[in-house]
This record gives C-alpha cells, sequence and structure tokens, in this order.
C-alpha cells in the first residue's frame, strides 16, 4: 500500500498514513483527533537506467 500525505484543516500538521489507494475516506489527524483532513500532492523521483532522474519537488539547482 502507498503512503499519503495529509494535512489537519484545524491544527494545520501534516502528516504520513498507509492508506489503500482505492480508500475515498481521509484519516483523522494524529495530534487532534479531527476528521477535517485532505490528502495532498507528494514529490516523487524516478528512476531510469542506473541514474536517478530529477525529482518533481526541490529547488531546481538541488539541494546543497
Amino acid at each position: 500500500m502507498p503512503i499519503y500525505e495529509f494535512n489537519c484543516k484545524k491544527c494545520g500538521r501534516d502528516f504520513e498514513e498507509i492508506v489503500g489507494m482505492s480508500d475515498k475516506e481521509t484519516p483523522p489527524c494524529p495530534k487532534c483527533g479531527a476528521k477535517e483532513t485532505e490528502r495532498l500532492m507528494s514529490c516523487f523521483s524516478s528512476r531510469r537506467g542506473g541514474s536517478f532522474a530529477k525529482s518533481s519537488c526541490g529547488p531546481p539547482g538541488g539541494f546543497s
């Protein structure tokens, strides 16, 4: 099962949960227990051949 990122609309905390792709309901916030959470767009990178492709997030010049 994939790991998804969520944000609590009540307290603002971002958190991760392992959730099935077909699950429609979002998990409650682990900090305040609120059920008003939303799934966030996550960053990812892909691998081609023997090297890693550019990441979909982060600064254009890379990290230092």
